[in-house]
């Protein structure tokens, strides 16, 4: 099975408008920032998705009126608009001293598709609600972020686009400065299909709620038919060094906590090491802990046997090291477990325990891509919030109309 990936008719915001009318990605913002986004963004895509943030209180029934009557106005207003021709577009992130590019494009969805794969677990309710409004609106807000195995006979030049202007440069309130290229060229258009084409399978860096709300949306439309009806993915496509992985580290709560039990029994399980100060675990299979204003390093691999089980740190830190561990043997009932972006230093993580919000802290490791590639081509899934994407594709800048 191959995968048709195709330009398309964007509905894009007006260049002026293109800083309101952008989503705010949550967990790159403060909750001044955020405050300051609700207050101003009387066009913001953020009014189509989430409504509530804007009125706790809404009902579902008014929320989707809400949604659909918004998005209504912005194209009524030409706040954003549709492009007259098919497009793929060129995508530049810049932070971290990182220039990230890739393309955006629409590829055909069909049931059984083996080409796109996952490795991270969903919530369902959360899959559901984004393809309510997808259903409601008939489109798609922001792409699900792939990435795919760079080889050179693939690469696609993208300096030629960085000479020209493009259709929009900012920088967002996370930090990350945004440039867009459009490409309407015949030839180029193409070439880039040609080259796109040759890419045997992609994996889902960012997105697997939407892009599990495609699938179910999938299923939905052609329900009792005998000749199944395709629909389109809006995807943000990015080369394996083009992405830039942080992990999301875990904070922990219990009820009847006893830290010298529990650093007895961690250390019947791992190599344990007391430190005077944080050391940054530069490699998978590296832990630190934080507990009683104190920091551990952990050692995973010193355990060889349990290591080599799991696929992931995080499944080793959830699984045995709280669920095994700490509840079971030292018994400790878990209150919350909690996530910290990767973005946040260690200094957030042991601020969080000392303030009381929770026991102990986990400083977990990144995954490289090539893990999560691995990870995914055995078909296997890691746990919720186990890779944390910065930056990544916003959404509202490029969107698809849907024809369901």
């Amino acid at each position: 099975m191959t995968l048709s990936i195709k330009p398309f008719k964007a509905f894009r915001p007006l260049q002026k408008r293109v800083e309101e009318v952008v989503l705010p990605t949550f967990d790159n913002l403060t909750n001044k920032q955020l405050n300051k986004i609700l207050k101003e963004s009387e066009y913001n895509f953020l009014n189509v998705v989430s409504p509530k943030a804007f009125y706790p209180n809404i009902t579902k029934k008014n929320s989707k009126k809400h949604a659909y009557e918004h998005l209504e106005s912005m194209i009524k207003n030409n706040i954003i608009f549709q492009e007259k021709e098919e497009c793929f577009y060129v995508y530049c992130l810049d932070k971290y001293n990182k220039k990230q590019f890739g393309i955006v494009a629409s590829i055909e969805f069909e049931e059984g598709n083996n080409k796109i794969l996952k490795h991270e677990a969903i919530f369902k309710a959360r899959s559901n609600s984004i393809m309510e409004t997808i259903e409601h609106t008939k489109m798609q807000i922001g792409p699900v972020y792939l990435s795919y195995k760079n080889q050179n006979s693939r690469h696609i030049d993208f300096k030629k686009y960085e000479r020209k202007k493009p259709l929009y440069k900012f920088k967002s309130p996370g930090g990350t400065t945004r440039s867009l290229w459009k490409v309407s060229e015949k030839n180029e258009i193409r070439s880039l299909r040609k080259k796109l084409s040759k890419i045997q399978k992609f994996y889902i860096a960012d997105g697997h709620h939407r892009y599990s709300a495609i699938e179910n949306l999938n299923k939905k439309k052609n329900l009792n038919k005998n000749k199944k009806e395709k629909i389109n993915l809006l995807a943000a496509i990015f080369d394996e060094h083009s992405v830039n992985i942080l992990s999301f580290h875990r904070l922990a709560k219990f009820k009847n906590f006893n830290q010298q039990i529990i650093i007895q029994a961690l250390k019947k399980k791992f190599k344990l090491e007391k430190k005077l100060k944080f050391k940054n675990p530069c490699d998978p299979g590296s832990v630190m802990i934080y507990l009683n204003k104190t920091w551990y390093n952990v050692s995973l691999t010193s355990n060889k046997k349990l290591y080599t089980k799991y696929e992931t740190d995080t499944d080793i830190v959830e699984k045995i090291m709280i669920n095994s561990i700490i509840k079971k043997q030292c018994n400790c009932s878990l209150v919350n477990l909690s996530n910290i972006p990767g973005k946040f230093d260690h200094k957030k993580l042991a601020n969080e325990v000392d303030k009381g919000v929770a026991d102990i802290g986990f400083f977990i490791c990144p995954l490289p891509m090539k893990k999560i590639m691995s990870i995914a081509d055995k078909g296997k899934i890691v746990p919720k919030k186990s890779t944390y994407f910065d930056p990544k594709p916003a959404d509202g800048l490029v969107n698809l109309l849907m024809d369901i």
